[in-house]
């Protein structure tokens, strides 16, 4: 042991250092699943665009609703208006 290094934190370092090694197993095994042909790169980066807009839009559109939602029911009759 080294000294100045307590047994806990020598254990935690121990801990830290499999889930690391165990973290790069998981992302090297998924990187082999998840191989992606060459001539296929284009067409998947296109659709990741692609959907990512869609999403983006689809956020807005969301936020919208639950903005006018909560305006319609500050603004709804026998609705007391409350301040701080």
């Amino acid at each position: 042991m080294v000294p100045g290094i307590t047994d806990t934190e020598c254990r935690l370092e121990q801990l830290r250092y499999r889930d690391l090694h165990a973290e790069a197993e998981r992302q090297r095994l998924a990187a082999l699943a998840v191989r992606v042909p060459p001539d296929r790169v284009g067409v998947m980066e296109t659709m990741q665009r692609r959907i990512g807009a869609l999403m983006e839009q689809a956020s807005k559109r969301l936020q919208l609703v639950r903005t006018q939602e909560a305006t319609e029911r500050a603004a709804a009759p026998g609705t007391l208006a409350v301040s701080k």
